[in-house]
């Protein structure tokens, strides 16, 4: 039910996370091809594990996103781990931008079944 998402707007092609209304981690209509989140708002900053992995498998599942950008310590190496636990079935994604977190090995480690899947990687 499109009444029900978090974006206003579900004919934008790109769509902030920090644009959320609430917590439930929905996205628009067939439109939307970008997926942004800074950890500089507070509600991204406490996402439950839950919350990460359900991102994950939402992004997973919209066949139109073609780019993920999380940056500003939007993620750590314990979140990281949630979070491509659900995106790891994607197959439309073709940019990922993680600048500026702190992940060590392990966090970059917990990507790999994602990078093995993902072939539209560019």
């Amino acid at each position: 039910d499109d009444a029900s998402n978090s974006f206003d707007d579900d004919r934008s092609s790109e769509a902030s996370l920090n644009d959320a209304e609430d917590r439930s981690i929905t996205f628009p209509g067939p439109y939307q091809t970008k997926v942004e989140g800074t950890g500089s708002e507070e509600w991204f900053r406490n996402l439950t594990d839950e919350e990460w992995e359900q991102l994950g498998r939402n992004i997973a599942n919209h066949t139109r996103i073609r780019i993920l950008s999380l940056y500003c310590r939007a993620l750590n190496d314990h979140k990281i781990s949630f979070f491509f636990r659900g995106l790891t079935n994607s197959n439309s994604l073709r940019d990922v931008y993680l600048n500026n977190n702190r992940l060590s090995i392990t966090g970059i480690r917990s990507m790999v079944p994602f990078l093995q899947s993902a072939h539209n990687l560019q």
